[in-house]
């Protein structure tokens, strides 16, 4: 019987884990930024129908996934909303139908994008992919790979 307890109790514990993502807000934009583990690209991926913008950061080479990124995002009249230090390498935004300017920045390299987000439709996607840091000799998981390289 303690075992069975025991195993509930590690089952709700993984359950939960991926509750505690929520979406923050910042003014008109909603955000949450995770997916270090497979647990919170789970919920990050029950999340995407809240969100009208998805943000990547991978490398460029080897298509890993990156931690740590600097987001700022500017609205359609250039009025900073959201400054972020990105937990893990998505980005889900939610933010009034608009353009505007992504600028991502990791290990001293900067890259800026445009977004254009629909009031009603499909999310966008944007990667941004930064130059390879000294090889740890970990590679991306077919699993890593096939999300960066989706549209």
């Amino acid at each position: 019987m303690k075992f069975v307890l025991s195993a509930a109790m590690l089952l709700a514990s993984f359950g939960a884990f991926g509750a505690d993502l929520a979406m923050q807000r910042s003014g008109p934009v909603s955000w949450v930024c995770a997916g270090v583990g497979a647990d919170e690209r789970r919920a990050l991926e029950a999340m995407k129908p809240q969100a009208r913008l998805e943000v990547l950061f991978v490398t460029a080479k080897r298509g890993g996934y990156l931690s740590d990124a600097d987001l700022a995002v500017s609205g359609p009249h250039g009025e900073p909303l959201l400054h972020v230090t990105a937990d893990g390498p998505i980005c889900l935004l939610d933010a009034p139908g608009g353009d505007y300017a992504l600028v991502a920045t990791y290990g001293g390299v900067t890259r800026t994008a445009r977004a254009v987000v629909a009031k009603d439709g499909p999310a966008r996607r944007v990667v941004f992919a930064f130059p390879e840091e000294p090889w740890d000799g970990i590679r991306a998981s077919p699993e890593e790979k096939a999300q960066a390289a989706r549209p």
